[in-house]
């Protein structure tokens, strides 16, 4: 047997749909449900074997004839063909019963931990059946099955690569043994086609029992003699150093200690310990700059696995005789650890620097990067255009203006195009270009800026002192006006390092930065300007491939379709153009080869010797320590996929990314970290909410490329696009493929998130999971009420799902919430018990259970504390309303109201909102009712702390109107579907202070009278479905609007924003926009 991937695995889909039916399933059957049990291992098998294998044949040809069986309704001759072939295939089992012989891929630790696991699935099965023949012996089974789960937790914390050390080969042969005669029992007894003798089965398990309990008596003498020494098998075998990472494990050992658990009571002193020095060395390594002490690194791998170590132990459900074992033992190498690096401490004194970024790779100084152009200018003529007129433009002090974007776009090639440039030649008395890279030196830089700009000599300029270059410099650019280009500088400090070398003498000289960070200029100067480049169009790139492949010359007709398709695929980045147009260089003009490049452009610029990408990897590398984990996070999403920013962040919190900022929050501090990679260039802003803020991101398909590479040669993650194997030894998994086998699943002993679109959750044993921390499940569109074995998933921080599982109660640690409903569900009451949730999403909507309506009424001391984001809910009556004041937390609340009847004030009302002081963002939908029309001058009370507003379908009275206005810190008002009182608005001086954005969609409005003093902070104005209104006011000089949007909207309404279009212009703002579609 051997372990292979597919692209298509064997589908077992026929023979399911058959064993779901009695009267099929019965005459293929020894006793109801054999046939699921043979289903296990059939995927067991589909994992093992490769695609001709005769056991893999031979499960075709059983798929097949169930299919041809599944048409008969009697017994038939297809009947009996079927049950021919399942016995035979039954006979062919047995040797999947037996720990899987050596694979390249796996060691025999994690071999036998993917046999036991497999076992563990069969055993859980054969419970759920309830067979009648085991009830004499079902303890025994369960007692069985439990003594696997823990020889799986011993495996877990031992090390994955076989050890030198005798008494660990023999503990893992011994576990071996066991496991190979639990096989054969369940083999003999549920997989036989042979009568079962109860008596003898009652003496196999008696007997694999007294095996197991020798077995441990063993494991016990192994961690006292020889544990402690060992290095731990829990750490990820990846270079991506996470150290946030110990700030989650740390808080989760605050909180064991501070819970009544019996399991550890008698161990809260160790902990403690483990505790404090974990967070010693932890708040101390945070600080240090590690490139400048290599050997320290040694420190952080050695911090994360201790961490890693001590959440395992205690969260994988091990026993109390092993707890008491291991506990001390980390105990002992974490003191260990710190009394080492005390040492070493002393060894540095006073000379560890403080510095927040680590950087684990350099670059050499003024690296050379990959020629990817000529100085041809395709799509950026009118960009160099601007640059030359803002450099040749009369100013008086010293000007910067950068360039800025990803690698590959040609900023440097656009640089070089304007330097060489002869209007710029001759406007300036001097121009000078230096290359800064990563790692610069500061010698460097000033050499080439006075070989580009003096008289000197190379010889002469090589000899002079650090100190007279500078002064060299200065003197020779005093009194002339001087453009200096510095191509590639990655930090503003090489710009501080040398900055004082240029002479301001008044006379418009100019610095021009190249960058891939886009506010390093304007960290340099505030004043300064900076040019970000765009992607290439579709013809753009074919324009530039055609002249790079055929310079002056037409393409061949026949090519010129699939040449077109190469283009497009290119992604717009100048860079993959030039670089796949070197490829077809060097083909024939054959049509066959030119689509097999289409269709594999990926693999062409992922390669090793791909210069192009070992540049984008410098991008990587230069990132400090925190943001590099979450920037490979990418890789766990689709390729061009966009990715909500909400969800995004929320799993970096979830995965320990984050570390901790005093008085930010964790999703404060996420999205922090996202505009650093945005300003890098190594992500794009997809979409932006009304208010402009980021609403989606995604990453450039060449950065995505990148990304998998690097996160595949650091371990960092595995991404999936075909079979999955027996055992994954990586933390992380994310499923791409949608043929994945519906009933396979995933397995590894430190599997800690699971993503993408994973088979089937029910086929799932979630105890073998039990160190899952994120669970995505959103691509799963079906019933998760009951995921077996999730009860034990007390880690998880992170899950989405389709509908809420009863275990929920169980996850403990949960923080982040998402169920992808399609039917309104009810909120359980178990939610009170969930005090870190802070984050709930129903996307189908939500009601509060009744149960749970009861204790928020009855009640004085229930409140549900931390939850900050609840979105969609329904408030019905005045008890859903006071269940709302039982969540004093609420940043973001989006809820679906009707009228109700207020029994303390006898009438009809809405629900009011005004004690919710920390909210923020409110959407609010009204459901129509009889009773509607009886409270149209009724209000909703609001408070003033809200920053955005949304109302749909409401009929809003002037008072409410006046009173939305007068809100304080509102900058976004949507309006949509309502009605205002009489069809007239008129807005006061007063109102709409800090209001940015507002949008009327569908708004019953005939007349709107205002003035521009109005609206005094308005930036956008979006019109939608307005056919009947009237504006009578003047926007024409509001200098802070920067667009109106018009969509299916009155004629003269068009005509309105065109008039104002025109009036923003004449006023000087030319970067004032009007859209309007119909």
């Amino acid at each position: 047997m051997t372990e292979s991937g597919r692209e298509m695995a064997p589908s077992t889909y026929n023979l399911r749909r058959l064993l779901k039916y009695r009267s099929k399933s019965e005459m293929l059957e020894m006793f109801d449900g054999q046939g699921q049990l043979v289903l296990i291992v059939a995927q067991f098998m589909i994992k093992l074997c490769s695609e001709d294998d005769p056991v893999i044949v031979l499960l075709k040809r059983l798929d097949h004839s169930a299919k041809l069986s599944w048409g008969y309704t009697h017994y038939n001759e297809e009947d009996r063909k079927l049950s021919i072939v399942f016995r035979s295939f039954m006979e062919e089992l047995q040797v999947f019963f037996k720990v899987p012989n050596s694979m390249s891929t796996l060691s025999p630790k994690e071999l036998v931990a993917a046999f036991i696991d497999f076992l563990l699935e069969i055993f859980e099965e054969i419970l759920n059946l309830q067979l009648y023949f085991i009830h004499h012996v079902e303890d025994s089974i369960q007692s069985l099955k439990m003594e696997l789960k823990f020889l799986l937790i011993f495996l877990g914390d031992t090390p994955s690569q076989p050890t030198e050390l005798e008494t660990t080969r023999k503990i893992l042969a011994d576990i071996e043994v066991v496991a190979n005669e639990t096989g054969s029992f369940l083999y003999s007894f549920f997989f036989s086609t042979n009568r079962i003798s109860m008596t003898g089965m009652k003496q196999t398990l008696s007997d694999l029992l007294g095996n197991v309990e020798l077995l441990k008596e063993n494991i016990k003498k192994h961690c006292i003699t020889v544990a402690k020494i060992l290095p731990s098998g829990v750490t990820p075998k990846t270079s991506v150093v996470i150290l946030s990472l110990v700030d989650s494990i740390l808080d989760y050992l605050n909180d064991l200690m501070n819970k009544n658990d019996n399991r550890i009571f008698h161990l809260k002193d160790q902990i403690r310990t483990i505790h404090q020095e974990l967070k010693f060395l932890q708040s101390f390594l945070t600080d240090i700059e590690v490139e400048k002490y290599p050997e320290l690194e040694e420190f952080f791998i050695r911090i994360i696995d201790i961490a890693y170590e001590v959440e395992y132990i205690i969260n994988s459900f091990a026993p109390v005789w092993y707890l008491t074992l291991r506990i001390p033992q980390v105990m002992e190498k974490v003191q260990l650890v710190s009394t080492q690096f005390q040492e070493k401490k002393k060894m540095y004194g006073a000379g560890l620097q403080k510095n927040a970024e680590y950087q684990s790779q350099q670059v050499s100084p003024q690296a050379q990067r990959p020629h990817i152009g000529d100085g041809k200018i395709i799509g950026l003529e009118d960009v160099q255009t601007k640059i030359k007129d803002d450099l040749c433009r009369e100013t008086t002090k010293l000007k910067i203006i950068s360039i800025s974007g990803m690698p590959g776009l040609g900023k440097t090639t656009l640089a070089k195009n304007i330097y060489h440039d002869a209007f710029i030649r001759h406007y300036f008395d001097r121009c000078g270009w230096c290359v800064v890279s990563q790692t610069y030196q500061k010698r460097n830089i000033l050499i080439d800026i006075l070989r580009s700009t003096s008289y000197f000599n190379t010889e002469t300029i090589l000899k002079m002192e650090d100190n007279d270059l500078g002064k060299t410099l200065y003197k020779s650019l005093e009194g002339s006006r001087y453009i200096i280009f510095m191509d590639d500088i990655w930090n503003v400090n090489a710009w501080f390092d040398i900055k004082n070398y240029f002479p301001n003498d008044n006379l418009g000289s100019k610095i021009l930065f190249t960058s891939q960070n886009t506010d390093v200029g304007m960290t340099a100067l505030s004043s300064s300007i900076n040019y970000p480049l765009r992607f290439l169009t579709d013809g753009e790139c074919w324009d530039l491939l055609q002249f790079k492949v055929f310079n002056n010359e037409q393409c061949p007709p026949v090519l010129v379709d699939v040449a077109k398709k190469i283009a497009r695929n290119c992604g717009g980045l100048p860079s993959t153009v030039v670089f796949i147009a070197s490829v077809l260089k060097k083909l024939e003009k054959e049509k066959s080869l030119w689509m097999d490049v289409a269709k594999n452009i990926t693999s062409y610029i992922s390669k090793d010797t791909n210069d192009y990408m070992n540049m984008l990897e410098l991008s990587y590398n230069h990132l400090p320590m925190h943001l590099k984990p979450c920037f490979l996070y990418f890789g766990a999403f689709e390729k061009d996929k966009e990715i909500p920013v909400q969800k995004l962040i929320m799993l970096w919190a979830a995965e320990g990314f984050i570390g901790k900022v005093k008085y930010w929050s964790s999703e404060d501090v996420a999205k922090q970290y996202l505009f650093d990679l945005i300003n890098r260039s190594m992500v794009l802003v997809a979409k932006r909410t009304s208010d402009g803020r980021i609403k989606a991101c995604s990453v450039h398909g060449a950065m995505h490329d990148m990304c998998l590479r690097v996160a595949k040669k650091n371990n960092f993650m595995k991404v999936m696009k075909d079979q999955l194997s027996i055992y994954e030894e990586h933390h992380r998994l994310s499923i791409q493929s949608r043929s994945t086998p519906s009933y396979s699943r995933p397995f590894g002993l430190h599997v800690h998130s699971l993503l993408g679109h994973l088979p089937d959750p029910s086929a799932f044993i979630f105890s073998s999971l039990k160190l899952l921390k994120v669970l995505d499940l959103s691509t799963t569109y079906m019933n998760l009420y009951n995921l077996t074995g999730s009860e034990v998933l007390a880690i998880l921080r992170f899950l989405s799902v389709s509908s809420i599982p009863l275990s929920i109660e169980s996850f403990e640690n949960l923080e982040f919430l998402f169920v992808d409903n399609k039917e309104v569900v009810e909120i359980p009451a178990i939610f009170l018990n969930m005090v870190k949730l802070r984050h709930v999403y129903f996307s189908g909507g939500a009601q509060f259970s009744e149960s749970l309506r009861i204790q928020a009424t009855k009640s004085e001391n229930f409140q549900m504390n931390n939850i900050q984001n609840l979105s969609s809910i329904f408030i019905n009556d005045e008890n859903d309303e006071k269940t709302l004041r039982f969540l004093p937390c609420l940043r973001t609340l989006k809820c679906r109201i009707t009228v109700f009847w207020d029994s303390s004030e006898s009438c009809y009302r809405y629900p009011a909102f005004g004690f919710l002081d920390r909210l923020e963002s409110l959407s609010v939908s009204f459901l129509p009712s009889y009773v509607s029309d009886d409270i149209i001058h009724e209000v909703i009370d609001l408070h003033w702390n809200l920053r955005k507003l949304t109302l749909r379908n409401i009929d809003l009275s002037w008072k409410q109107m006046n009173i939305i206005g007068m809100l304080p810190k509102l900058e976004v008002l949507k309006l949509r579907d309502d009605t205002i009182e009489g069809k007239r608005w008129d807005t006061r001086e007063d109102e709409f202070q800090e209001l940015r954005y507002l949008e009327l969609d569908a708004v019953q409005i005939e007349h709107w009278n205002a003035s521009s003093d109005h609206f005094p902070s308005l930036e956008r104005l979006v019109l939608r479905s307005c056919q009947h209104c009237e504006i009578h006011f003047y926007f024409g000089d509001m200098l802070t609007l920067q667009k109106i949007e018009v969509h299916g909207c009155a004629k003269s309404i068009e005509v309105y924003a065109l008039q104002i279009l025109e009036q923003q212009r004449a006023w000087g703002n030319e970067d004032f926009k009007v859209i309007i579609s119909h």
